[in-house]
């Protein structure tokens, strides 16, 4: 049984560590957007309706054990207020992008909080959940006291920089697969086989477009053609992100235009501002890009030399 392909792919992999850069751009943006999208909720919703009793669970059920060490719980037997703010705060020092090896933790505590103590998560605080755990891994490789600093040309620890592509790598895996099994899961749906999904869902009294986009989707919709393309359009656009991302990192960037294509559609359309936000976040650091060349890195006794070396 010959293992050469899977030796040559890991050896291809190895060889991208160098080209990946931690500190990258794409990584405080995407966690920013995150972030973001996380403020927005606890920021503009009542304290109330984040805490209701919803389908007879109260919100003492939020705050058992191991629960009550969440950011909402703070060791209370009830979610508290307070923890709301101290969730505010978190995510501010995030989109400032102060400390980010260490802020990044505190990250992970506010987003895993959002999933497991509020009442009402959607799949945006889910997607968080994992992803926020992923960027922390990143991150640990970026010393800088701001993220939004370009950073400097070197890196001193290439072990935890081989660490952060592997957790880019898993990342854009799980994202692929979320959006592969999306696409995928609708074809059993006998709605969303026939193309008549979307029609139902623009007139949903609850979640379905109001106003002047609603009275366009409507319109669109009123036809055979324009509910089709609307219904399967979303199918093909939810695989050919999956494969996207699943594809060389060149192409990386047109999965993220996809991504962002489709969610700001479902935001205008339906307001889900904030789920929307999280998986552009996502996808911004999921879609990583490779430098042309690798970075230089030098060791705490090494001497910069005179002369670049060459890259081979």
């Amino acid at each position: 049984m010959s293992f050469t392909p899977l030796s040559g792919a890991l050896r291809a992999l190895a060889r991208n560590i160098p080209r990946f850069d931690p500190r990258a751009a794409n990584v405080q943006i995407g966690r920013s957007l995150i972030a973001l999208a996380q403020l927005l909720t606890l920021g503009l919703t009542n304290w109330t309706n984040l805490t209701a009793t919803i389908l007879g669970v109260s919100p003492h059920a939020h705050c058992e054990p191991p629960r009550q060490f969440s950011t909402f719980c703070l060791g209370q037997q009830v979610p508290t207020a307070a923890g709301q703010w101290v969730g505010i705060a978190i995510l501010l020092l995030v989109m400032s992008g102060v400390f980010p090896r260490y802020i990044s933790i505190l990250h992970i505590w506010v987003s895993i909080s959002m999933n497991i103590s509020l009442s009402l998560p959607d799949g945006g605080e889910a997607v968080a959940a994992f992803a926020t755990i992923f960027i922390a891994i990143i991150t640990a490789a970026d010393a800088r006291i701001c993220a939004w600093v370009p950073p400097s040309r070197t890196l001193a620890r290439p072990g935890l920089q081989a660490i952060g592509y592997a957790a880019a790598l898993a990342l854009n895996i799980q994202l692929a697969g979320l959006y592969l099994e999306s696409g995928l899961s609708k074809i059993a749906v006998p709605e969303w086989l026939d193309g008549s999904a979307m029609y139902f869902i623009l007139r949903d009294p609850y979640f379905g477009p109001s106003g002047s986009v609603g009275d366009i989707m409507r319109t669109v919709s009123d036809t055979a053609p324009g509910t089709a393309i609307l219904t399967w359009g979303t199918i093909i656009l939810e695989c050919v992100i999956g494969v996207l991302l699943l594809s060389s990192w060149h192409w990386k960037k047109y999965a993220l235009a996809l991504i962002v294509t489709l969610h700001l559609g479902i935001a205008i359309c339906l307001g889900l501002w904030s789920f929307a936000l999280v998986m552009m976040g996502t996808g911004t650091v999921a879609a990583y890009r490779l430098r042309s060349r690798p970075h230089a890195t030098l060791s705490a006794n090494a001497q910069p030399r005179s002369t670049p070396a060459p890259v081979t």
